[in-house]
């Protein structure tokens, strides 16, 4: 079977960009992006310094999580290993942009699609080699069949130690790396200052931040150095399976042994990492050239959660409420509340489809969905609850049968939930954020749901002079809901081990870091102890009547606006560590 693979030199590339022209060239590619570029870091102090250098692109992951995320199946792949894309077919969501760990997609500026290396597949379909490999001068670009024996590509794996980029990610990526630097592969071992060596820097994207990050720290493994984050060549090694992960971030394959395997990264006496460079550590470790990424997705998706939270937490604390007799909601009440849950619904729609490059084929998510993207299965979800709740609301509005009114609004209830938790499995499908792969997620997403569903009806209840029991409900519902989004926002991210060097990077600069205070005031302080203390305050009749609306009618405004303020930050917090 064909497995169509990158083996990259960088012990004899030279960083000429050829490669990078002449993908240009061959695929008319606009002037911004790349599909290949050529990175430079330089380390030390003068006149003891040194360049290394790193070709970045698509690693054809053998599990590529944008290939799982694409809800139109614009990105898919070949037989043949290659991930490819059909352009007719994207709607411009960069869902596919924030699963790739690689950096590697962008959207294309004139056609507003997702593109990236194809390998130059209409050259490959021709038997043709692609166009960087033609033109590399030093042939340091090796592109074959691993899986043929008699391919180049093959041969180099099978003698040489080769490393790959965040195998961390679990992605299996098809780009192998021959001496290749770490300081030039891992994205958080070198400061991206405010000039390269011929340019200023681009801001706005992930690598605006990086001065403000720890450096990588040292671990041991097999009883000698190596750095977290880092990749670095281990010889003679026990066998291991083939790209087998290192501690974190480290991956290394080596030559098959007698019995087919790898030499790889198990810790052991005879495992060889070479000593720590103390450059490593940051000090005089730049990047004297790179490409600019910018972040894929801004105040909409931060928005569109927040809505979305109103959306399914309007209808779902006022139907609950009815239907299990916490207090008795009238048919005004009702109607009132379902439109706001309407239009929480609606408005998410509309900030979904306005963050698409390609809005007019929004449609095609309907009608050529790919069934394990989160992303088509939300939109479904959506239209759902939208359907039901909808028809939820016309037959409160005619006073329909109670019984009625019940079948549709227990199947409404269940999708209301899931309108507020699918973006968790969303945000677990963008391996390139691991920030957003956190375990509490879910649980965040209730207990803002639940907050901003009273946040929105508490006004209403007040203006339409509810029964005391229905705003004692809502107050129970910012006491809850603040108390499980305090717990969650302090021991799920604060207070939390966070898995890879991306997730702690993002941590630091969400809580630490410039990120600070839509964490710690916006979604601890106004979105967790103020509707704890005052739903508290209200719950336990210290605050009531006419005095105690307006306190309760604040709190719940001052929540609803903490926690809009929390979404920006850890929408731009995940996307604000560099990854190539």
């Amino acid at each position: 079977m064909t497995n169509f693979a990158w083996v990259i030199d960088q012990t004899s590339c030279i960083g000429c960009h050829a490669c990078t022209t002449a993908c240009k060239s061959e695929n008319e590619v606009p002037l911004g992006v790349n599909r290949t570029w050529v990175k430079y870091v330089e380390r030390g102090t003068f006149p003891e310094t040194r360049r290394d250098i790193a070709v970045l692109r698509c690693n054809h992951c053998a599990d590529a999580p944008c290939v799982k995320v694409c809800p139109t199946t614009a990105m898919f792949k070949r037989a043949d290993g290659i991930v490819d894309f059909d352009t007719s077919r994207c709607i411009g969501c960069k869902a596919c942009i924030q699963a790739c760990p690689y950096d590697a997609i962008y959207i294309d500026p004139e056609e507003h699609v997702a593109e990236k290396c194809n390998f130059c597949s209409h050259r490959v379909d021709r038997g043709l080699l692609p166009a960087c490999v033609v033109v590399c001068p030093t042939e340091s670009l090796i592109f074959g069949d691993i899986e043929n024996p008699a391919s180049r590509a093959a041969q180099i794996l099978a003698s040489r130690p080769t490393t790959v980029r965040r195998p961390e990610q679990g992605t299996r990526p098809q780009a192998f790396y021959v001496g290749a630097s770490a300081v030039a592969l891992d994205p958080l071992a070198p400061v991206h200052g405010e000039r390269y060596m011929w340019a200023d820097r681009r801001t706005g994207g992930a690598k605006d931040y990086t001065a403000d990050l720890a450096a990588p720290e040292p671990v041991a493994v097999g009883g000698r150095g190596s750095l977290a984050g880092t990749y670095l060549p281990v010889i003679d090694a026990p066998t291991a399976p083939l790209g087998a992960p290192r501690g974190p971030g480290i991956a290394v394959v080596g030559a098959p042994g007698a019995d087919g395997a790898v030499a790889g990264p198990l810790a052991g006496p005879a495992a060889w990492q070479g000593p720590v460079d103390p450059e490593l550590t940051r000090p005089g470790t730049r990047v004297a050239y790179d490409v600019f990424h910018p972040r894929p997705w801004g105040w909409k998706v931060a928005l569109y959660l927040w809505t979305k939270g109103i959306g399914a937490g309007a209808f779902g604390l006022i139907f609950l409420a009815a239907a299990v007799g916490l207090a008795p909601v009238d048919q005004l009440t009702r109607v009132v509340a379902a439109t706001i849950a309407l239009a929480g619904v609606g408005l998410t729609t509309i900030l979904l489809v306005a963050d698409l490059k390609r809005p007019e084929r929004f449609l095609s998510i309907l009608y050529r969905p790919q069934r394990r993207s989160w992303l088509a299965i939300g939109a479904f979800i959506l239209v759902g609850y939208s359907v039901l709740l909808g028809l939820w609301w016309l037959g409160t509005l005619l006073a329909l049968d109670e019984g009625l009114l019940a079948a549709l609004g227990w199947p409404a209830f269940a999708l209301a939930i899931m309108t507020a938790l699918y973006t968790m499995f969303l945000l677990r499908q963008c391996e390139a954020r691991d920030l957003w792969q956190r375990p509490v997620t879910g649980v965040v997403l209730i207990a803002q749901a639940t907050i901003l569903g009273a946040a929105a009806l508490i006004p209403a209840l007040l203006a339409l002079d509810a029964p005391a029991a229905l705003v004692d409900v809502a107050a129970a519902a910012l006491l809850g809901g603040g108390a499980l989004n305090l717990v969650a926002l302090l021991a799920g991210e604060a207070f939390a081990e966070h898995p890879t060097a991306n997730a702690r990077a993002a941590a630091q600069l969400l809580v630490r870091g410039p990120f600070g205070g839509a964490f710690w005031i916006g979604g601890v302080t106004l979105g967790g102890i103020l509707p704890l203390v005052v739903g508290g305050a209200w719950v336990g009749l210290a605050m009531t009547g006419a005095a105690g609306g307006p306190i309760l009618l604040g709190a719940g405004l001052a929540a609803a606006a903490g926690l809009l303020w929390y979404e920006l930050g850890f929408i731009t917090a995940g996307q604000a560590v560099p990854i190539s």
